[in-house]
């Protein structure tokens, strides 16, 4: 089973390990706190362009394809749990930072999810962000979805209905077959019965504007 750094998919629950539940949400001062879907999936998935951020999506690039574009980057652990994901951070001029991450235990590390927040957003929460002289993109999806975009439109292109919440969630579900950011690294072996393509995006807004954001997206049966 692929596993998620950050999304903990709960088919199953129960009164008894209600209490050991990871929270349906975390903050941008605990973005690398595990998290688990409560709200209802909705059928269908983000787009290829949704996940790719910098020229690396999740879903078909690696970690390994990370550091050999940025040399002096360096990996870290997001949390001290025994099965949590590994990540690199890197920043632009202006502090605006990418994390990209991988909860898979095989190599290469295919990416399931990507981060962007202030450097100073990850450093206190143990990244180490390396400044590069040129990032493609800056801190900005290939769909558009970028740090500092007005709400309206995040949420527009997220297709998430107007809301006066401060933080935002979306879900999709569907198979591996029709998810169009799934590819023949993250595709899972044998036959794809019974299993479900997982994406989906939570994060912030402060002034109205977009502060962070975490992206995924992973298999699982």
């Amino acid at each position: 089973m692929r596993l998620f750094p950050v999304i903990t998919l709960v088919l199953l629950w129960t009164h008894a390990n209600a209490q050991a539940a990871p929270p349906c949400a975390v903050s941008e001062d605990s973005i690398f706190h595990e998290v688990r879907i409560c709200g209802k999936s909705r059928e269908g998935s983000l787009r290829k362009s949704d996940l790719t951020v910098g020229g690396f999506a999740i879903g078909g690039s690696t970690l390994e394809d990370v550091s050999k574009r940025f040399p002096g980057s360096q990996k870290f652990r997001l949390s001290k749990a025994m099965e949590g994901g590994t990540g690199i951070c890197v920043q632009n001029e202006r502090g605006e930072a990418v994390v990209f991450s991988s909860g898979d235990l095989e190599q290469p590390r295919v990416m399931d999810s990507i981060y962007m927040a202030r450097a100073e957003t990850f450093e206190k929460q143990g990244a180490k962000c390396v400044k590069v002289a040129s990032f493609s993109g800056g801190a900005s999806t290939e769909s558009g979805i970028r740090l500092g975009m007005e709400k309206g439109r995040v949420l527009a292109l997220l297709r998430i209905p107007k809301s006066k919440l401060a933080r935002f969630q979306v879900d999709y579900t569907t198979s591996p077959d029709k998810a169009p950011w799934v590819t023949e690294k993250s595709r899972p072996k044998g036959s794809a019965q019974g299993w479900t393509a997982m994406s989906g995006a939570y994060g912030g807004f402060r002034n109205g504007r977009l502060r962070w954001v975490v992206l995924y997206g992973g298999v699982s049966g």
